[in-house]
């Protein structure tokens, strides 16, 4: 849990001696530009006291140590902090702690499993998504004080990847080389289009992987090792790691799938061999087919039982096209599978491209590394024109920055729920409201961190812009709440493009080194700013530089 003085949390309690059954939603934070927060009391007005209660609030909080001024208006009550205690608060706790704000570790453990895309090719953009998500909700929660760890499922088991191995040993070339492998994976699709009948090699090739042949189970896991290793290459180059892999292939004859079939005894029925159970819409859910190999959905419960025995809470991040399967899912998990942990899904809307929805096994795909590759050819165009003074060294180091925190940048400001449709100009574009605008206005604090006077006496004259930022950087954890409690990436986005243009305005506006009385406390300022937004850019996967 997040610690630090709230104020907005104050505010509540002191209202509270007053009126009891207010909530924390009747408090507001003000983006009117009339007050820091704001108190609704609408749902006060039919009492016949209201006039004394609006009254008896406000001087109440008048009294506040905090509040500069509490003023009314109509039936919201407008209020003002003061200016030291904001940057009173967020100094000390920088100079204790190290970090505003400070944290409390909850003994709740989290599994986020992100990814888990299909080896069966090079991660493409339409699937990074879910990588930058979950990466970035990982940081998020273990920010917020959860111990968090990071899994891949890893889906060596089923038709793709047995149509990944068929492809490998219909081909003359046995190299297990990515692009080898790609083609005779697309070529197997193909073929089935034209012949249907293609399919029967396939399920009799998953026949022998559950049954154990070692030949076909051993090829198997190398030609998805090789697929996966490429995978892991391709995020580590935009800073993603993920602590854990588990193979989909472990649970075939686990504890934890009889344990599943177990639990569902009373509720499987049979449709001409295959078993299944009935939700409570109707709904068959098939678990394993006459011929007594098992579908993806057993092997899912059984990967779910398997993470409970170890996490609190299961975080699940998949494509908007799971939200049946995952309803699905979690009936079965929560109502008839003693399952002890939390499971929450996050779902996200896919990328696509200009002329179409994206497919490995069709070949219309940007993968990650050619954006990256691209995305770091432009950066290095423009930080040479910018910075003809550096050293090769030194213009790479920035531009692969540029570049990688552009691509996450792009993806995590977007609300999950938004598709996105891919445009080489949008995603290259290194003006507005980007990675490289945020990455500049840290560069531009450096001097002013290594020469400003820091350590004099405040003076309390404020003026707005040094108000302005200060109530931006106060408001940090409100966003970190908004984070954790929606599970969503883009409330932090937003807030490191709001703290930028108030930070913007206020290096503009207010001269700092050389300020006389000003330049301790403007300094101090500067100071919070960037480990702020230092600490907001890691959870986005942002790099900083003291140079741009």
């Amino acid at each position: 849990m997040l610690l630090f003085d709230d104020i907005r949390e104050s505010i509540i309690q002191t209202c509270k001696t007053i009126v009891p059954d207010l909530s924390g939603k009747d408090l507001e934070i003000d983006r009117s530009g009339h007050a820091d927060f704001s108190l609704k009391l609408f749902r006060f007005s039919g009492r016949k006291d209201f006039p004394q209660l609006k009254n008896n609030i406000l001087s109440a909080l008048q009294k506040e140590k905090h509040i500069s001024s509490a003023s009314l208006e109509g039936n919201y009550l407008n209020i003002n902090i003061k200016e030291r205690t904001y940057l009173d608060i967020m100094d000390t706790s920088i100079k204790e702690k190290g970090i505003f704000p400070d944290i409390f570790q909850d003994p709740e453990r989290v599994l986020v499993e992100h990814t888990s895309t299909n080896p069966t090719g090079p991660i493409h953009i339409g699937r990074t998504r879910n990588s930058i998500v979950g990466d970035s909700l990982s940081r998020i929660l273990k920010r917020y004080g959860y111990r968090v760890s990071t899994q891949y499922f890893v889906n060596d088991t089923g038709k793709q990847v047995i149509g990944l191995y068929l492809g490998y040993l219909s081909s003359e070339n046995k190299s297990m080389e990515i692009e080898n492998l790609l083609s005779g994976y697309r070529r197997i699709y193909k073929e089935i289009e034209e012949d249907k009948s293609r399919e029967k090699d396939i399920e009799a090739l998953i026949k022998k992987y559950e049954s154990g042949e070692e030949a076909v189970v051993r090829q198997v896991r190398e030609i998805c090792t090789v697929m996966l290793n490429g995978i892991i290459s391709s995020l580590a180059r935009i800073g993603i790691k993920i602590d854990d892999y588990v193979w989909e292939s472990g649970f075939l004859k686990s504890q934890e799938m009889d344990s599943i079939m177990s639990s569902l005894a009373e509720s499987i029925q049979t449709e001409e061999g295959a078993q299944y159970i009935e939700l409570k819409n109707g709904t068959k859910v098939f678990l394993r087919r006459a011929d007594g190999t098992s579908l993806y959905t057993l092997r899912d419960l059984a990967y779910h039982k398997f993470k409970s025995l170890n996490y609190d809470w299961l975080i699940d991040v998949l494509g908007e096209d799971h939200k049946d399967y995952s309803r699905s899912l979690n009936e079965i998990l929560t109502e008839k599978v003693d399952l002890r942990a939390v499971v929450s899904f996050v779902f996200y809307s896919f990328i696509s491209l200009d002329t179409g929805k994206m497919s490995t096994r069709s070949g219309n795909v940007v993968t990650l590394d050619e954006l990256i590759e691209k995305a770091e050819e432009n950066a290095m165009g423009i930080v040479k024109a910018k910075r003809p003074d550096l050293s090769a060294e030194g213009l790479g180091k920035i531009a692969q920055a540029v570049a990688v925190s552009a691509i996450r940048f792009q993806i995590a400001k977007i609300s999950l729920g938004k598709e996105l449709v891919f445009k080489w100009s949008e995603a290259l574009n290194l003006e507005g409201d980007s990675a490289p605008y945020i990455m500049y206005s840290y560069a531009r604090t450096t001097k002013i961190q290594k020469e400003a006077l820091s350590n004099g006496e405040i003076t309390d004259k404020y003026d707005q812009y040094e108000r302005s930022l200060l109530r931006m950087l106060y408001l940090y954890p409100y966003s970190l709440q908004a984070a954790k409690d929606g599970l969503r990436v883009d409330p932090i986005a937003s807030y490191v493009l709001e703290l930028v243009r108030s930070f913007n305005d206020f290096y503009n506006n207010c001269r700092v080194i050389g300020s006389g009385e000003h330049e301790s406390k403007r300094a101090r300022i500067v100071s919070i700013y960037r480990n702020v937004l230092q600490d907001a850019c890691g959870l986005l996967g942002i790099t900083l530089l003291d140079e741009m």
